[in-house]
């Protein structure tokens, strides 16, 4: 499980440190198509980097949880999925909302 917690750690903060600047205005971080159509950079940048700083949550979380033992593994992985789907459907809210859609 050290291991497991090891990579969650390291995913989960490179998504929170992502989340950050792409939060503080970088939003060249995101794929140009995805931002073709985006006017409103600020709360677009906004909405998107709390998303994926989100995710980035949920994977430390997940690696916290698996320091419990072998017998967490569900709870550890279903933390991380339920934290990583909500913050997928913020991505695609925000998307619609600032660009039209996803690949708008």
């Amino acid at each position: 499980m050290i291991i497991f917690a090891i990579v969650f750690y390291v995913v989960g903060l490179l998504l929170l440190i992502c989340g950050v600047a792409i939060f503080r205005g970088k939003t060249w971080l995101i794929h140009d198509y995805h931002r073709a159509n985006v006017t409103d950079h600020e709360n677009y940048g906004k909405a998107m980097g709390k998303a994926i700083g989100g995710m980035g949550l949920s994977a430390c979380l997940s690696a916290t949880l698996s320091f419990l033992g072998e017998a967490y593994v569900w709870l550890c992985m279903g933390a991380f999925l339920v934290g990583f789907v909500a913050m997928f459907i913020l991505i695609i809210i925000a998307q619609r909302k600032y660009n039209g859609g996803m690949f708008s």
